[in-house]
């Protein structure tokens, strides 16, 4: 069984509930987390950048099952510019192409509860819903598991739940706290992945999880003020407040706002499970709201610590050290083109902008090379092993130039096409600028990020006047 996303905190409890189950290998980035857990015998840990198709694929052979619990709202890279719903979907897509590629038979994804009417969802479940598709769109069987707030010893949800009770006994609630939200024990959901990865009946299908009863935000912050014992008041607003409220709930709460703001946007749902033949077979073991939030704190009433925080301080500093970059942009998908005509287009397009100042130059074995006034050679791209028949994806080593240190594993540059949700992804994985870094930060970085966009208006503009696609 490989688990992407093993060392967080469903990870963890899974790997220990299921261990006589399965054989784990664990897939995770950081070299500390492999580190710490080298004496761990139940689990063999892989390092493995999750952005790295063939990275990825090598580290899936050998396995039949599959668990993925990715989500991108943690900085990767020292530099990240691009929002948490188009990584998700290239991390989705790189592991289920990985998952084809290696052999597995199935695969369980843990998503989120999603609300009756799908076409007004936070960006946070409208990611999570097209992670399923993307995941779906290939040859290798998916399960879904669906779940709101998950209780347990280190959960993210949860602990910024009762953080904010116990340090805020007067509480400003904005009107997405009526919002009904329905959590479940995370001991319950390990049970439901066993089920789905042992129940033939089960395996495919999409299933809604939910333990205890369902109540308002609002509700179970009052139940969290009882089950602590401390004094709590509360002051009804009947605006949302989202910009406001993400900020002091980051600040109370003890939770970065990267991570805050999206979980927060979702409870403007009411989220609740439907029945379901798995939550079916749950039902007699269904662990009570009184139990689970015991189990998740300490004597003192703090929540229990995330797996993960033993090592993020350390997974910062190794990052910012490293000093690289990654940009991941969503963009109209091109009608008509493949993916290695988009590449070939946005040389040629970036080489008018730039009035010649910067020309991109082809050669035969593919290798691009862009130039600036006249010879200087800024970047050079070499094609990558596992693009070149492919029609969806058109990937480059940055293998050399004034404007790259020589660094291992060497910078990608990439265009992806995702026809099923009708866009493209250009993406930059991995990149070690030359430039020293507070310069970089205010001058290269910011013209990568504005020509981008600007190569997303003129690919809509082309759609819209149906172009001729460009010659490969």
């Amino acid at each position: 069984m490989a688990v992407a996303g093993a060392s967080g905190f469903v990870g963890t409890h899974l790997r220990m509930a299921l261990k006589e189950d399965f054989d784990f290998r664990a897939l995770t980035r950081s070299s500390n987390v492999v580190e710490k857990n080298a004496r761990d015998s139940a689990t063999e840990w892989c390092q493995c950048d999750l952005y790295s198709l063939p990275k990825v694929t090598d580290a899936l052979r050998g396995c039949r099952y599959g668990i993925y619990l990715v989500h991108s709202m943690a900085p990767s890279s020292r530099l990240v510019q691009g929002d948490f719903e188009d990584t998700d979907l290239l991390l989705a897509d790189n592991f289920v192409r990985a998952a084809e590629e290696a052999g597995l038979d199935h695969l369980v994804y843990l998503s989120g509860l999603m609300p009756e009417n799908t076409t007004d969802l936070s960006p946070h479940l409208r990611s999570r819903l097209e992670v399923e598709t993307v995941l779906r769109s290939r040859s290798v069987k998916v399960s879904v598991l669906r779940a709101g707030l998950i209780f347990g010893p280190g959960g993210s949800s949860f602990s910024m739940l009762v953080n904010l009770v116990r340090r805020l006994p007067l509480m400003v609630l904005p009107a997405w706290t009526k919002s009904v939200t329905h959590s479940i024990d995370i001991d319950n959901v390990c049970e439901a992945f066993r089920l789905a990865l042992t129940e033939p009946t089960l395996a495919g299908g999409t299933y809604d999880l939910g333990g205890h009863e369902p109540m308002r935000y609002a509700e179970l912050i009052e139940r969290t003020a009882e089950l602590l014992d401390t004094p709590h008041y509360n002051l009804h607003l009947p605006a949302n407040c989202f910009t406001l409220s993400k900020h002091w709930v980051a600040l109370f709460s003890g939770l970065p706002l990267a991570l805050v703001s999206p979980l927060q946007e979702s409870l403007r749902h009411d989220l609740q499970a439907a029945p379901n033949p798995l939550l079916e077979r749950l039902r007699s073991s269904l662990v009570p709201f009184e139990s689970s939030f015991r189990k998740s704190v300490d004597e003192a009433g703090r929540p229990r610590p995330n797996p993960r925080s033993a090592t993020q301080k350390s997974d910062r500093r190794e990052i910012r050290k490293e000093r690289r970059v990654r940009s991941v942009q969503r963009m109209p998908l091109p009608l008509g083109w493949n993916a290695h005509q988009v590449a070939r287009e946005y040389g040629e397009w970036l080489s008018r902008v730039f009035g010649r100042l910067i020309a991109a130059e082809y050669t035969k074995e593919g290798v691009v090379r862009f130039l600036g006034f006249g010879r200087i050679k800024l970047l050079e791209l070499t094609p990558t092993p596992y693009t070149l028949s492919n029609t969806r994806r058109c990937a480059f080593y940055i293998s050399s130039g004034l404007l790259a240190r020589k660094v291992d594993p060497q910078g990608r540059f990439e265009f992806r096409l995702f026809p099923e949700s009708r866009c493209m992804i250009a993406s930059i994985h991995g990149f070690a600028p030359t430039l020293p870094w507070w310069i970089y930060a205010r001058t290269q970085a910011v013209i990568h990020l504005r020509v981008m966009k600007a190569f997303a208006k003129y690919l809509e503009r082309r759609n819209q006047g149906l172009a001729e696609p460009p010659n490969e």
